[in-house]
């Protein structure tokens, strides 16, 4: 955002966890895109201002029923449904008049339409395929929708929400990117610059070591652990950095530090049924176990046992499933190396925070 601000770009970011709804989505687009247009200037503002305030009071209007007493769940009319899609398209016409190149950042978007379903198991899925189709079609179709650049992200993929319902399609236009973690050089770097803000006894050989423990190299993590080192190293002086990286990977597990790590089973309960949550969780509890990883056989052998109905057939897809899910999802990788493949823990530490919570 900072860049293409600087390259005279106009950039939004709203953040949608918390949106249950299509209207809510809508007040959140207009509240971030009201102050950009009104730095604009009055020549521009005065022009679009009427518009604006239509267009506020129509998302204020739009009537979306709530579950019903018995909690059957939602109903919502067809006309509704595309009125809303209908104000969408004309808050982003507003922008399009204005002579600049924008970038809308979505944050959580996967979250907000997973709360979609979840507040409406009637007709949730159709809604959330609505929003898709309209934000694929609706919104590439519209005059000046070139000057517009989106930017969705997720701590849930899209991709897995999409999959996981039959709508695939509706994200096809979408280039999909990772956020892959730093290689070593740049993460031995980070530490190094760390270290060197605070003045502290912390070599390359230390540096590495800390990457070598963490084994992916996500800058928050990488910032965790160096927070709980620097807190060893104060309060046991006549010991070196070295020495202490292996206690500040314990540290960051344990019960009053370890609360980043309760997200990674959130997420799964967020994002799949109570069935296959709770699959991917026995699939999880058991790779935990070894540093090193398990083969794929074994990790089938427990959806088969944990299914003894189900035809081998029907296991095998369920596994293969929530495999794609957790590896693309980042909790685990098909680590090739010693020639066969084996599941292991992406993150050491949250390796050693699921097993301690899966230990009596």
């Amino acid at each position: 955002m900072q860049k293409v601000r600087a390259d005279g770009w106009r950039s939004v970011e709203i953040n949608v966890a918390s949106c249950i709804d299509e209207r809510a989505f809508l007040e959140k687009l207009d509240s971030a895109l009201r102050p950009e247009l009104a730095s604009l200037g009055a020549k521009v503002t005065s022009t679009i201002s009427a518009a604006l305030a239509s267009v506020a009071s129509r998302i204020k209007s739009i009537k979306l029923s709530v579950p019903c007493a018995a909690g059957v769940g939602v109903e919502i009319a067809e006309g509704a449904t595309e009125e809303w899609t209908k104000v969408g398209c004309e808050v982003l016409q507003l922008i399009a008049q204005v002579e600049q190149r924008w970038l809308i950042y979505i944050d959580e978007l996967p979250i907000m339409l997973f709360n979609i379903m979840r507040s409406d198991p009637v007709t949730g899925v159709q809604r959330v395929r609505r929003f898709l189709d309209w934000f694929r079609n609706d919104v590439r179709g519209l005059p000046g929708a070139q000057s517009v650049r989106w930017l969705v992200s997720g701590s849930i993929g899209l991709d897995t929400l999409v999959q996981q319902h039959g709508m695939a399609d509706t994200i096809n236009s979408l280039s999909h990117q990772g956020l892959p973690a730093f290689k070593d050089e740049v993460a031995v770097g980070m530490l190094m610059a760390l270290a060197g803000r605070y003045q502290m006894a912390f070599h390359e050989d230390d540096a590495r070591s800390m990457v070598d423990a963490i084994k992916w190299s996500q800058p928050y993590y990488l910032q965790t652990a160096f927070h709980h080192l620097r807190s060893l190293m104060v309060a046991n002086p006549g010991i070196g950095a070295g020495t202490l990286i292996d206690a500040a990977i314990e540290t960051m597990v344990q019960p009053g530090s370890d609360n980043d790590f309760h997200h990674w089973i959130t997420r799964l309960e967020q994002q799949l049924d109570r069935a296959s949550a709770g699959h991917a969780i026995a699939l999880l509890n058991f790779a935990a176990n070894d540093p090193l990883g398990v083969r794929p056989e074994a990790l089938l052998n427990i959806i088969e046992e944990r299914l003894p109905s189900v035809l081998p057939e029907d296991a095998r897809r369920i596994f293969i499933n929530l495999r794609d899910i957790l590896e693309r999802d980042a909790y685990w990788w098909p680590d090739e190396k010693s020639g066969n493949k084996r599941y292991r823990f992406r993150l050491e530490p949250l390796r050693r925070w699921w097993m301690r919570r899966n230990t009596l």
